[in-house]
């Protein structure tokens, strides 16, 4: 399953509730909060605005926390670099955080997929 295949759970609650609690317990074990309103109408924007300042922070200021919580959330270097050879006019950060809901949800999903076989 890769991104594009996303497209059909954007709108599930369920879904959605569990993407953002495996964010924010991914981004709780590097010291960094974000909450969750439960409101699934504004999800991917609540949860992106809470992390793309966070991102761009370990960009600028430690090379090291953000490669481990890269690493944590199993995010390539492959699929970085494509994206931003696909978007070269946002910020690096922003891109990065889009790719990190992206996984945490495909994670979700995926994960979803196997509890019911």
């Amino acid at each position: 399953m890769n991104f594009t295949d996303l497209s059909q759970y954007i709108n599930r609650l369920d879904l959605i509730k569990d993407t953002a609690d495996q964010i924010i317990k991914d981004f709780d074990m590097f010291g960094m909060e974000i909450k969750f309103s439960g409101n699934a109408f504004n999800a991917y924007e609540e949860l992106f605005d809470q992390m793309e300042p966070h991102i761009k922070k370990l960009i600028d200021s430690n090379q090291q926390k953000f490669l481990g919580i890269l690493y944590r959330i199993d995010l390539s270097d492959e699929q970085i670099k494509k994206a931003v050879h696909g978007n070269s006019t946002e910020p690096f950060s922003m891109i990065v955080t889009d790719l990190i809901i992206k996984r945490e949800l495909q994670k979700v999903v995926i994960r979803n997929h196997y509890k019911k076989l």
